[in-house]
């Protein structure tokens, strides 16, 4: 076989790899299925993790109301609600808290697949909550500055 020959084989195979690999990592793939009558069914594709901006979009859901808990490094615990208004992967909302520079602070964040990350501000204080999704459930870490924070906890309402 000439050499040429031999390089387009292994072309075609390099391209192959290429594209299988690209087809069976892919978030976003149909399904389809053969039926009892032999004709085959195809299932919408799941959810894209990405717009059509190529922005990723959040795969969790956190509209609505979630009460948490949180334990500052230091010692301690007490509780929180928030209540977020999700728009793509953008949170707006309000914070109930027994902090009394925090209660009924504005907040903002973003999610990002199961990432988590929204922070409130009102007056002088100022909170920044990192954590991750799982279902009705999250939980991460807060920061309010100086090397102060701890951890939290918050369960959908």
């Amino acid at each position: 076989m000439r050499r040429s020959a031999w390089v387009r084989i292994g072309g075609a195979v390099i391209v192959c790899g290429v594209l299988l690999a690209a087809c069976s990592s892919s978030s976003s793939s149909s399904a389809a299925s053969t039926t009892a009558g032999g004709t085959e069914a195809t299932t919408a594709p799941s959810s894209s993790s990405f717009e059509a901006t190529g922005s990723p979009v959040s795969s969790s859901t956190v509209d609505g109301k979630w009460n948490g808990s949180y334990q500052p490094n230091g010692g301690g615990s007490g509780d929180f609600s928030v209540t977020f208004t999700q728009t793509g992967s953008s949170l707006d909302g309000t914070l109930s808290i027994s902090v009394a520079c925090l209660d009924g602070a504005k907040v903002t964040g973003k999610v990002n697949g199961d990432s988590i990350d929204f922070g409130s501000v009102q007056g002088q204080c100022s909170v920044d909550y990192k954590g991750k999704i799982s279902g009705d459930q999250m939980s991460g870490t807060y920061d309010v500055g100086g090397g102060v924070g701890g951890t939290w906890k918050a369960s959908k309402a």
